[in-house]
């Protein structure tokens, strides 16, 4: 029995002796830096004294026994004198690198959301957050072991990617805008669906510029246009792509209603289709329809054609106004003239039969406003355009004889 408490005596001085020489080679040892990383379980450790070993000879030019204030100082004054951060981290700490490579599987590169906008509207793809490690927290984290080891978790720099949510808070309804083309006929709405075409799915970058005719292109018949009415030096004659300004003016205004004021030219006759004064002629090589996207997000056009309507519909960031579009007008009515004319016109006989020569335009000289209202509440009054159409007279063709009552 004896024995055995000697034993056990002597076992208890030991692991005492064992425990005063580990507390006596740390009290010794403040110099030494000692972690553990933890990565999601992943642990690395890293000692000083041992990854100092092959270099053991540089010890005192690359402040090894140094204390851990006084190897962040060293560090400030090396990142201060030009060098690479990972280099001066590296010096201090040899094998330091080996610890940010182990992790390198945690790097990901950042990859914002997108949007794609096309004929079919819009898709989203989700993006991801950009990850790296913050090598600077993890050094300045591995200084405060003084020679004890440390415990740290892997320090990681976040780099915030765009979201869809954030995507799809920029991509909202800003206004829309319908007209009829009912009486067109088959010419004239193949006309209008062949532009519309052309522009459904557009997108307007961040301060660029919009240009029709740059994105519908020229009305000939090789690009597909057929012949239509046109106005003509005030007139209404046959020309190739008639319709197509309909589609320009239902853009305009759908775009006035977004909180743009596009650069637009007037007809010379009013349109039937919309109020007096919001009207856009485009005519390739003179006359045009833009705008430019001055909000701080892309603008996206969608257009239709159904039930013999053009609808225009602009999306972007939100629009702060509810906007309405006001005019004010004065006309001069046009007058009918009837022309009977054997000779000229044999196919009328009848004076039941007609043919409009000449179509009757009002005279009108109009103001164009777009009033402002935010939460119900008006806050502003633009005057936008100032137009003056001509009046053109109705010249119909009848034929000379009466039919006889019986």
């Amino acid at each position: 029995m004896k024995k055995i408490l000697t034993i056990i005596f002597a076992l208890a001085l030991f692991a005492s002796l064992f425990i005063c020489v580990n507390a006596f080679a740390e009290e010794y040892n403040p110099w030494n830096v000692c972690f553990e990383v933890n990565f999601g379980g992943d642990i690395y450790r890293y000692d000083l004294s041992q990854s100092m070993q092959p270099c053991r000879n540089e010890a005192e030019e690359r402040g090894f026994y140094l204390g851990g204030n006084a190897k962040r100082a060293f560090a400030v004054k090396l990142l201060g004198d030009g060098l690479p951060e990972r280099a001066v981290y590296n010096y201090i700490l040899p094998d330091f690198d080996k610890v940010l490579k182990h992790y390198d599987y945690v790097k990901k590169d950042r990859a914002n959301s997108s949007v794609t906008f096309n004929q079919n509207g819009f898709s989203y793809r989700e993006g991801q957050d950009g990850v790296e490690i913050n090598a600077a927290e993890l050094f300045a984290a591995a200084l405060r072991s003084h020679g004890r080891t440390v415990k740290i978790s892997l320090p990681l720099i976040i780099s915030k990617a765009t979201t869809v949510n954030e995507l799809k808070r920029n991509t909202v309804l800003r206004g829309t805008f319908t007209t009829s083309f009912a009486a067109s006929g088959a010419n004239r709405c193949h006309n209008i669906a062949q532009a519309v075409k052309s522009l459904n799915g557009t997108t307007v970058g961040v301060g660029e510029t919009f240009s029709f005719n740059r994105a519908v292109g020229e009305r000939t018949e090789a690009n597909g246009y057929k012949m239509g009415k046109v106005i003509l030096d005030g007139v209404y004659t046959d020309g190739v792509g008639g319709g197509v300004c309909q589609v320009s003016t239902t853009l305009y205004n759908a775009l006035l209603l977004s909180g743009f004021v596009p650069k637009a030219v007037q007809h010379s006759l009013v349109s039937s289709y919309v109020k007096a004064g919001f009207d856009a002629m485009v005519s390739y090589g003179s006359a045009d329809l833009t705008f430019v996207n001055d909000t701080e997000n892309p603008i996206y056009i969608a257009a239709r054609v159904a039930d013999k309507k053009v609808t225009f519909t602009i999306y972007g960031q939100p629009n702060p106004f509810e906007i309405v579009r006001e005019n004010a007008e004065i006309r001069d009515k046009f007058t009918t003239k009837y022309v009977v004319d054997a000779e000229k016109y044999p196919d009328l006989i009848y004076t039941d039969q007609t043919k409009v020569i000449v179509s009757g335009s009002d005279g009108v000289k109009t103001k164009s406003y777009l009033k402002y209202y935010r939460d119900g509440k008006l806050v502003e009054t633009k005057q936008i355009r100032s137009n003056s159409y001509t009046r053109v007279d109705a010249v119909i063709a009848r034929g000379y004889l009466e039919r006889d009552a019986n």
